[in-house]
């Protein structure tokens, strides 16, 4: 009988190579190993319905008392990354924009609306994505396919990592994933390319167009989704026929170093009046120049307004923000090349 350890968990990552919804694991060479402190397993729970469901003629549930189906479910699977794979950033990147084809910088307009590309067994957008879980019992691995990143936080902190980026978030399917031998050879997969930057290499820091000296950053992406119908795929009933995603969101936050220049946000949270967040390599207003990180919130709100006087570091304005935009106006744009 074998003991594991979770460090023996491996985790790859790729785009979904078949059409939506097919299941089909991904050949070695199009899955990129993602190199995790820690590995979380899928969350089921949403995709199993129980119910228990006591009949008279006796006092104690029967075996028959209880039901138990994943017809109709959904998957969720949870991630915090410190950043250093190019290949892996760009597919979490777009699957959380949902822009298909893009490289370099990526821009959400106001103007964003729902692909048609996730109905059942078409061809599937570069933002599908799956993720396999090897556990080191080949018989326990897991595969979740036709997945999407729901949730994406960007974060730096002076204090952290070096200053590094970190990603977290979550991936949702509305398919079943399977558990068993889907085996993948570590030395055969993709070559990721190494990403390393973080905050002290973006040295235009820019709020209210104005430089400022800051010690974090972060920015969340939120794009949720939903199955839409069911039918028989993968010879398993209860599958989607469709997804649909809601409301795009951007929120976060940054600290500002309160002195002559940064001292007046108060007011523009007070007014409710709109201002730009650039935190990058560069300080042109949409990344034209940027060349490896790359954030700008062109119409934020702030949504608060915190100072912290316990520091005898220098006093710091915690400013967290909404993103908004109207029309073509770009709600976030981002490059991480």
């Amino acid at each position: 009988m074998a003991t594991y350890s979770g460090n023996q968990w491996l985790v790859y990552v790729g785009q979904h190579a078949a059409n939506q919804g097919i299941l089909t694991q991904n050949s070695d060479g199009a899955l990129y190993r993602m190199n995790l402190e820690s590995v979380n397993d899928i969350d089921f729970s949403a995709g199993v319905t129980q119910e228990f469901l006591p009949r008279t003629g006796q006092k104690v549930f029967r075996q028959t008392d209880v039901f138990t189906t994943q017809n109709g479910g959904s998957y969720t699977w949870a991630f915090d990354w410190l950043v250093d794979s190019e290949e892996i950033l760009q597919l979490l990147l777009r699957s959380a924009m949902e822009v298909d084809g893009a490289t370099g910088l990526i821009n959400i307009l106001g103007t964003h609306a729902h692909s048609s590309q996730y109905v059942y067994n078409q061809a599937a957008p570069d933002f599908s994505l799956q993720v396999s879980l090897v556990n080191p019992d080949a018989s326990e691995t897991r595969l979740l396919h036709s997945a999407v990143v729901t949730e994406l936080t960007f974060s730096m902190d002076t204090g952290t990592n070096g200053g590094r980026l970190r990603a977290s978030g979550t991936m949702y399917s509305g398919y079943r994933p399977t558990v068993g031998t889907n085996a993948v050879v570590d030395g055969s997969t993709g070559s990721n390319t190494a990403f390393a930057f973080g905050i002290y290499d973006c040295h235009a820091v820019e709020v209210a167009t104005t430089q400022i000296t800051s010690k974090s950053f972060s920015v969340t992406i939120t794009n949720p989704c939903e199955r839409v119908g069911f039918r028989i795929a993968n010879s398993i009933d209860g599958e989607p026929e469709d997804y649909i995603r809601d409301r795009v969101d951007v929120t976060g936050s940054i600290s500002v170093k309160m002195d002559d220049t940064s001292v007046a946000q108060l007011p523009f949270w007070l007014a409710g009046t709109s201002k730009s967040i650039l935190v990058g390599d560069e300080g042109t207003a949409g990344g034209g120049s940027a060349t490896d990180i790359f954030f700008e919130v062109a119409q934020a709100k702030y949504t608060g307004h915190n100072v912290d006087l316990g520091s005898e570091g220098g006093v710091f304005i915690e400013l967290p923000f909404q993103g908004t935009a109207t029309g073509s106006e770009k709600l976030i744009s981002v490059k991480l090349t």
